[in-house]
């Protein structure tokens, strides 16, 4: 991988200051621009009647459902005994076997692929502006532009998948949820309900719904992991996901695809990027997709209502203002739109059009003189979700949601050189985001019918926070130290929503500071070890204060706000070590993730329950592994690639300190929504630039869920009863052959193996099924895609 083209701004970086290229880094929100779909859409799926009951006929069930639990779990509990609260043993251990293993002849090769990250790469999420990774006291991934340009997937969810960033719920084919350390997003991907934190260029994206953004004109993607940043404050509790954009320093030239494939696939895209003037850059990008329904893995029926169409389109400025100076304009949308929503009651017609749309505007420049590095941006975005569901109550025809979050933002991060070997950020962030909403339900005579609050409370947010870091070296740059706060107070004010009855007090205000310290040493050239520590929160929305409302599902119950809730809190502790010669790159990290006053809902009561903080701790204690390598130097084959990838968490502990709503079960102890073990395993071969093939392993390891989905009784024994699903992999094939310089062809199979699994849904599509056919909306079950086909063509200009 090679070095990022965001500047390192190190003293040598200021002397060439005007051929570099400016950091646009920032977290923030950002205003809608795109135009906005139309309010109905023709389904390409079959429409059977809401009364009938549908599926097949049971057929002999499992005989006992929690049968061999117990052995299930006997080795990890024992070998959790043997790790718990040893974290600094483990990295003692990883230290060692480095020291003690020397450095080979082979990792230290001049031949290296410039792919493979190196201590020298230059990252921006961490402090909102460049930096290299050898002085960051935390994990970080880093997602190249090359792999984003031979990707073959069709959204960032799939893309990052691919390298076990984290737990993806993957509920339908436009929306996902994400999990990382412990710490959740929201099911539908609402960003401000989130503990994970995705950022569009630094800035606030306005959503968590990865399945919603295209990795079209992304040129990298950064994961900071854990709360490990006091530049980024409410909801990073998990991890911060930083999107960077393509631009017209980063392109040069023109490229332009099409592709088809299985169940009537097919995307198209193009982009361009040149000078446009002496000092002036552009960027254009544009992109379309289009699948039908899909069939399941081996077993599994057509997986009805799961089509899905995609657009997107970016436009990039970059002005050279003058020696160590740059103004960057981005305009953006994404959306996917007529996308199948299956959801839990395996529904045949329910669809959703989401889109998110942005602008934003930064300044980058070094004022030499007086040892400054300035960094600034205003943002604005609209985020938008238009449910068009059928409802459930009996009478009643469709029940649909639109939500809307619009915000605008400002960030300023000047850097100070105070010394030659300290150096002081700091930074303020502001931001003004309205949140809206409406809900209608209709009736199957035409009729008025009466309505009800939507899900989301209609509420104002303003945001300010200010922080700094101070960063100093040691030991001849050696050792790297650092410690930071960030003091943020979000003012929070309920608007009247249609209805609801507005009660209490409809102002809020919640603050909160959180703090992180770190260290960086180089033990010897190419290995480092770090250890941190850092602390994170997130305050309640208006719907968890004082929201009500009922879901489509669940029409006769209720779920209500809780004026007296707390911030959520979190605590990491992480300690790890990076390896990285030169074609070799090593990386491991051991953490300590606790999150205190998580806000849940508790137990209905006569059909009403009502958030609260949880009473208990969530704890997840893990190992994270990152490896790269490139085996050709090694193994003396000219003018080829052989790259070697894996990445991988084990979260050796996972415990929901006080069961969360009464959960019942051996597994109601368990954190859910994430995996116990997950892996990615990576394996290319190019020859000679002329042709190449990519082999893609996924563990999906254990998974802990107190699913909504409505089981027979033999399947579940209590609504509130924890699944654990079991451990599977599915393996993905790519290749591609360059006709000409300037011609490609390309294919890929995904699911070679035709696996019938569902990394979340307990009830897949599988006979005998185990679904209550009562709860039913036309399916039995949910199963990710089956064996897909695809295939190519790519021309540059």
């Amino acid at each position: 991988m090679g070095i990022s083209l965001l500047p390192t701004w190190s003293d040598a970086a200021r002397v060439q200051a005007t051929t570099e290229t400016p950091a646009v880094m920032s977290s923030g929100p950002i205003v809608g621009l795109a135009v906005s779909p139309g309010q109905e859409r023709t389904r390409r799926s079959p429409q059977p009647d809401r009364d009938g009951s549908s599926g097949s006929a049971m057929e002999g069930l499992p005989e006992q459902l929690q049968q061999n639990f117990n052995n299930r779990e006997n080795n990890m509990n024992a070998i959790y005994r043997m790790y718990r609260d040893k974290l600094p043993v483990v990295v003692a251990a990883l230290l060692m076997a480095a020291l003690t293993n020397p450095i080979s002849a082979w990792a230290q090769s001049p031949e290296a692929d410039s792919r493979i990250i190196s201590l020298d790469e230059v990252v921006v999420t961490g402090l909102g502006r460049p930096e290299p990774l050898s002085k960051i006291a935390s994990t970080v991934q880093v997602v190249d532009s090359e792999h984003l340009r031979e990707s073959l997937d069709n959204s960032v969810t799939e893309l990052m998948r691919e390298r076990a960033v984290a737990f993806f719920s993957e509920w339908t084919p436009g929306q996902t949820s994400i999990t990382m350390r412990g710490a959740r997003g929201d099911g539908q991907g609402r960003d401000y309900r989130g503990q994970v934190l995705v950022l569009l260029n630094g800035r606030r994206a306005g959503t968590a719904n990865l399945s919603k953004l295209s990795p079209d004109q992304l040129d990298r993607i950064e994961i900071i992991r854990g709360p490990a940043s006091v530049a980024f404050g409410n909801q990073a509790m998990g991890g911060v996901i930083n999107l960077i954009t393509r631009d017209g320093r980063s392109v040069s030239g023109g490229t332009a695809s099409i592709e088809a494939g299985s169940y009537g696939f097919g995307r198209a895209k193009a982009e361009y990027g040149s000078a446009v003037a002496g000092n002036l850059a552009g960027y254009v990008g544009v992109n379309g997709m289009t699948s039908d329904d899909f069939d399941g893995g081996s077993g599994a029926s057509k997986q009805i209502n799961t089509a899905v169409d995609r657009r997107g389109a970016l436009a990039a400025l970059n002005w050279d203002l003058g020696p160590s100076q740059w103004l960057n304009l981005t305009l953006r949308t994404h959306g996917v739109y007529d996308a199948g929503f299956r959801g839990s009651s395996w529904d045949y017609d329910n669809y959703d059009d989401r889109w998110n749309n942005s602008v934003d505007l930064s300044y980058a420049g070094v004022l030499d003189d007086l040892g400054i590095d300035l960094n600034a941006q205003v943002y604005a975005f609209r985020d938008v979700d238009s449910f068009h569901w059928g409802s459930e109550v009996r009478g009643f025809d469709t029940d649909n949601l639109r939500r809307e979050l619009t915000a605008y933002g400002a960030r300023l991060t000047p850097e100070f050189q105070l010394t030659e070997t300290t150096r002081l950020l700091v930074g303020f962030d502001g931001e003004s985001s309205q949140l809206r909403g409406t809900r209608t339900r209709t009736s199957v005579s035409g009729e008025p019918v009466s309505q009800v609050a939507h899900y989301d409370n209609n509420e104002d947010n303003l945001l300010t926070a200010g922080y700094a870091e101070l960063t100093q070296s040691f030991l001849d740059d050696r050792l790297t130290g650092r410690a930071g706060v960030r003091y943020t107070r979000n003012e929070l004010s309920r608007r009247d929503t249609p209805n609801l009855n507005l009660s209490g007090e409809p102002d809020r205000t919640f603050d909160g500071t959180t703090y992180g310290v770190g260290l960086a040493y180089a033990v010897l050239p190419g290995l480092k070890a770090r250890a941190s520590y850092a602390t994170g929160f997130r305050a309640p929305t208006g719907r968890e204060l004082a929201g009500e409302s009922s879901a489509v599902l669940t029409p006769d119950r209720i779920t209500r706000g809780n004026p007296d809730l707390d911030a959520e809190e979190s605590e990491q502790f992480e300690v790890g070590l990076t390896y990285a010669p030169g074609n070799l790159f090593f990386d491991a990290a051991v953490f300590d993730q606790t999150i205190k006053g998580r806000i849940t809902t508790g137990p209905y009561v006569d059909d009403i329950r009502q958030f609260l903080n949880a009473d208990g701790d969530a704890e997840v204690q893990g190992i994270e592994v990152q490896a790269q390598l490139d085996a050709a130097p090694w193994l003396g084959l000219a003018d080829q690639r052989l790259t070697i990838g894996a990445d991988g968490t084990w979260n050796f502990k996972l415990l929901a300190d006080g069961i969360d709503r009464g959960d019942s079960g051996p597994y109601g102890h368990k954190l859910q929504r994430l995996n116990e073990y997950l892996a990615a395993l990576r394996l290319g071969y190019e020859w000679r630039e002329r042709w190449g093939f990519s082999l893609v392993s996924l563990l999906y390891g254990p998974f802990y869920y107190d699913t909504e989905e409505r089981l027979l009784p033999t399947a579940e024994p209590a609504r509130n009863f924890v699944h654990r699903k079991d451990a599977y992999w599915v393996f993905n094939v790519r290749g591609h052959y360059n006709v000409t310089d300037r011609v490609t062809v390309y294919g890929g199979i995904t699911n070679l193996l035709d696996k019938n699994q569902h990394p979340m849904f307990v009830a897949i599509d599988e006979q005998p099924y185990i679904s209550d056919p009562s709860n039913s909306n036309g399916g039995r079950g949910n199963s990710m895609r089956g064996r897909f086909f695809s295939a190519g063509i790519r021309v540059t200009f």
